[in-house]
């Protein structure tokens, strides 16, 4: 995962190094802009292998409190809410209750957070992400739904596995660490709960994620 980028950027750098593509400075700017995606793709990479090792080593700096997450919700939508302007993609969060619990606000923020950018990453142009939260049986459920290129059900077996990526037609150039999944379910399980996903192709697929409320 971390090779390719950086063979990529090496071989951008070479080439404005050689001039190879004549004194032009504007026919550069499409290895330079290339480039730049690469390392943000690497910067995301670095961040969740530090997100999982930390979770895995039970080392991570935690500080439970009382929460709504309803509210986190509610910044997290509105946050990545950019994320789908360029490809006119909404995203609306439900009405819904105070769905209260004790828990550190930056884990939850993480689900959020990975759960939202998969949702616009894999969605179709001019899609939609409803994101829910409820209270059901001494659980809060979290749902975010997309109408994107949606798995079968081979794929969405293997989809929580660490650096798994669903490679097909539609999904070779989106780039991704291949971790966030990974970290959603690892963050559900640290509070006792789960994650799951349901997927049709071409329609759409849709995670929940049920955190258990302490009696």
């Amino acid at each position: 995962e971390m090779k390719a980028p950086t063979a990529a950027i090496e071989n951008y750098l070479r080439m404005i190094q050689d001039r190879a593509l004549g004194n032009d400075l504007a026919a550069y700017d499409h290895p330079i802009e290339r480039s730049i995606v690469r390392l943000e793709g690497m910067r995301k990479l670095v961040t969740d292998l530090l997100d999982l090792t930390r979770i895995e080593s039970g080392r991570k700096a935690r500080t439970v409190e009382d929460l709504n997450v309803q509210d986190i919700a509610a910044g997290c939508v509105e946050n990545a809410r950019e994320l789908g302007v360029a490809r006119g993609i909404t995203l609306e969060l439900a009405p819904g209750e105070r769905a209260p619990m004790k828990a550190d606000r930056g884990e939850i923020e993480l689900i959020f957070n990975n759960l939202l950018s998969n949702a616009v990453k894999y969605n179709r142009d001019h899609g939609r992400v409803d994101v829910s939260v409820a209270v059901r049986d001494h659980e809060v459920v979290i749902t975010v739904a997309d109408t994107g290129i949606g798995m079968t059900e081979e794929e969405c077996g293997r989809l929580f596995g660490e650096f798994v990526r669903i490679r097909n037609d539609r999904t070779r150039q989106i780039e991704g660490s291949g971790l966030g999944l990974s970290i959603v379910r690892r963050l559900a399980h640290l509070y006792g709960g789960e994650a799951t996903v349901m997927s049709t192709p071409d329609v759409g697929t849709t995670f929940t994620v049920t955190l258990p409320i302490p009696a």
